[in-house]
Order: C-alpha cells, then sequence, then structure tokens
C-alpha cells in the first residue's frame, strides 16, 4: 500500500510538472511567435510593417488555429466570427423607430457643420411620384445629413471629414454608356440563403440571382454592358454557408475584375432579414414595390478603430456613390429608399469606387415585390452614372 501510495504521489508531480512546462511553452510561444497578432489584438492602431516568412510563420499559423481559432477566423474571412454569423442583416432595433438615431450613434456624432448657400441637389423626376428633396445647407450640417441620409450601427461611427456632404456630392460618379465591354458587374455573396415568402425552394430566380437578371436587362436596355455573375457563393458542399461566403465572393468578383478591367460599377445584391412583422413595401406606378436600402462599411469600429488589415482606399467613393443614389432616389420616389446603413467591416468593397452593397425588401417580401424593385433602382443607377441627376434632367 505504501508503495501504490509513493507512485500516486509521483504521477501526481509528474502531471503538475507536465502541466507548468505546456503552460511555460504556450506562453513562451505568445511573446516569441504570436507577439504581433496578439499586439495587433490589443492595441490596433500598433502594426508591424514587415512580417516573418519562413517556416515559424507556418508553425504559428497552425498553432494559432488551436489555440485562438477567433483571431485566425478574424484574419481569413475579414470581420470577427460573431459579425460573421449575421452576416450584414440589420439588427431589429432598426426597424422599431427608423426615425430615431439610436443612443450609440448619437455619442458618435461630432459638431455639426455649418452650411453654404442653399442650393437644390436634386429635382422631381417627370413621371414619378415626387420625394424629398434637401438643400445643400440642409446637407451641409453633419447632424442633418446623419440623421436624414444614414442610419449607423452601433458597432461603428462615421466622422465628419468623410461624411462632408460638399465632398461627396461633388465626387464625379459618372460613366459612358458603352456596351463594348463590360462596365457593371452585378453579383450576390448571398443568393440561396435569402429567399422570399413566396419563394419555390431550390429555384435560383426566387432568390436575389433573380433579381440580378431583371436588374441586368434593365440596364442593359440603358445602354450599359452589364455583367451577371450568378455564382452560389453561400454554400459550401451542398450546405448553406454564409460565414464563409464574402471570402468566395471576393475571390469571385477578383477573377471577373481581372478578367474585365472596364469594370467600373460592382453591385453585390441581397435581399434583407427583417422583423417577421415587418413588410418593406411601397406603391410605384400602382404596383406593389419593396423598399431597397443601400449599404456601406467603413472599416471601422467603435471596439478596434480604424481595421487597417480591411483598408479600403475606395471608402469614400462608395459613400459619394451611395449617397448620390439616395438623394436621386428619395428625389424621384416616395417612400422607396430606407437610410442608408453604415456598419464597419470592408464586406468587398474596396474593389472598386463605385461599388454598393443593395438590400433589396425582406423574407417577408414577395418575389413580385422584389422584382418591381429593381425598375425604380435601375433608374437612379442611370441618373446617376449618366450625370443626369446633376443637371436636373
Amino acid at each position: 500500500m505504501g508503495q501504490l501510495n509513493t507512485w500516486k504521489e509521483s504521477i501526481r508531480k509528474w502531471k503538475s510538472s507536465f502541466l507548468l512546462i505546456g503552460i511555460i511553452g504556450l506562453m513562451s510561444y505568445m511573446i516569441l511567435f504570436s507577439g504581433e497578432r496578439l499586439l495587433q489584438e490589443l492595441a490596433p492602431g500598433l502594426t508591424y510593417t514587415e512580417r516573418r516568412q519562413d517556416t515559424w510563420l507556418q508553425m504559428e499559423q497552425i498553432i494559432m488555429e488551436l489555440v485562438c481559432p477567433a483571431v485566425v477566423f478574424q484574419d481569413y474571412y475579414g470581420y470577427d466570427y460573431m459579425i460573421a454569423c449575421t452576416g450584414n442583416e440589420i439588427p431589429s432595433y432598426y426597424y422599431q423607430d427608423e426615425d430615431t438615431v439610436s443612443q450609440e450613434t448619437q455619442q458618435a456624432l461630432e459638431a455639426d457643420m455649418r452650411g453654404g448657400a442653399p442650393v437644390t441637389v436634386e429635382t422631381s423626376v417627370s413621371g414619378a411620384s415626387p420625394g424629398q428633396r434637401y438643400t445643400m445647407e440642409q446637407l451641409s450640417d453633419f447632424q442633418f445629413l446623419i440623421e436624414n441620409c444614414y442610419v449607423v450601427d452601433s458597432t461603428t461611427y462615421v466622422n465628419r471629414d468623410e461624411m462632408n456632404a460638399q465632398t461627396l456630392l461633388s465626387m464625379d460618379m459618372t460613366m459612358q454608356q458603352d456596351n463594348s465591354d463590360y462596365q457593371i458587374l452585378i453579383y450576390h455573396t448571398h443568393s440561396s440563403s435569402e429567399t422570399f415568402v413566396d419563394s419555390r425552394p431550390g429555384v435560383l430566380e426566387d432568390t436575389p440571382i433573380g433579381l440580378g437578371d431583371t436588374l441586368t436587362k434593365l440596364l442593359e436596355d440603358y445602354g450599359y454592358k452589364v455583367y451577371h455573375d450568378r455564382t452560389v457563393y453561400d454554400q459550401v458542399d451542398g450546405k448553406i454557408d454564409r460565414n464563409y461566403a464574402y471570402t468566395l465572393s471576393g475571390q469571385g468578383i477578383d477573377q471577373i475584375l481581372a478578367e474585365h478591367p472596364s469594370i467600373e460599377v460592382v453591385i453585390d445584391l441581397h435581399r434583407d432579414g427583417v422583423n417577421e412583422n415587418t413588410h418593406l413595401v411601397t406603391n410605384i406606378n400602382g404596383k406593389p414595390t419593396a423598399k431597397i436600402m443601400f449599404f456601406n462599411g467603413v472599416s471601422r469600429t467603435t471596439s478596434n478603430g480604424e481595421l487597417e488589415y480591411l483598408s479600403n482606399p475606395n471608402r469614400q467613393a462608395n459613400l459619394a456613390f451611395s449617397l448620390q443614389m439616395y438623394l436621386t432616389g428619395t428625389s424621384a420616389y416616395d417612400d422607396f429608399l430606407r437610410r442608408t446603413y453604415i456598419k464597419g467591416y470592408q464586406y468587398n468593397l474596396n474593389r472598386r469606387p463605385k461599388a454598393t452593397l443593395i438590400e433589396v425588401g425582406g423574407q417577408t417580401n414577395t418575389v413580385e415585390e422584389a422584382n418591381n424593385a429593381m425598375e425604380p433602382l435601375a433608374y437612379i443607377l442611370n441618373q446617376v452614372l449618366s450625370g443626369k441627376a446633376d443637371d436636373g434632367e
């Protein structure tokens, strides 16, 4: 019995020793090989300009996948795991009161801008339902601009410099109508996972891909050459996988843009996810029409600040493109556009200055309502791209 107790005591000592060695080894690894990664997580403002390109880097990646999978996920996919789980859907509080700025957003807003001489930014379009028009004096007021044109997600923030209305509206978003080569790319990061209330199971035409078919034809009728990428990016091995979809769609559109560098406009067409008691519908030209919303990712969060690993050199151009389309649409159509949503992360919008993500209706809309929205959307796009919105035609 005494010998047995001696063995047990030895085993306990060995277990403690192995545990201590493991902890010391892990801490040594963290300090020697993962210091950069951990520093970026703890202090994102501090970055390194060089990275090791040797076997140690490969070992680091393998160990980090085991020790800190969430950090590795962020590196791979461009956004945090918890954010990825909800895709780019809009939180439920947005639908409870669309006319109220959240407390978090209000705290993030800066002081108002002082406006200039009042001028009319948009004019009502002949044949369309008259909508809302703003003066430059109003839009030059930073808080007025945010409260009337945007919803800023509580996980991010905007600043006065990048949201300068005069700057955004002066940026040239026009493009010649030329069908000699592709000019516009339409694709769908989420397609098979985004259906409508009466969508037929497994029928891609009843998903955002069908909306892309309709929008492609309408834009081609305006004289543009459109590349519609009907690839399903939100399935892996036949199963829905929304988390990896942005990586896959980014790879897909990169290949398309490399093959067709003439493409200037990139549109990621989605269907939003809303509360079941929310029905985003209006009436345009006597037809029930799903409301749409432009979506901007600004590669910045309140918790981490500027996301250097997701830098977007086209961020302000993206904002200019969506603002010009928003003002054109709200001027032309009454109650068709929801306020533009701004959220952190990138959403592949860095690929072109004229890149945008568009949410069409929600799961409570019908396929017909969503398809009906493509006609006014095509009109808005053509007004901005042709420059007609600027001269009041």
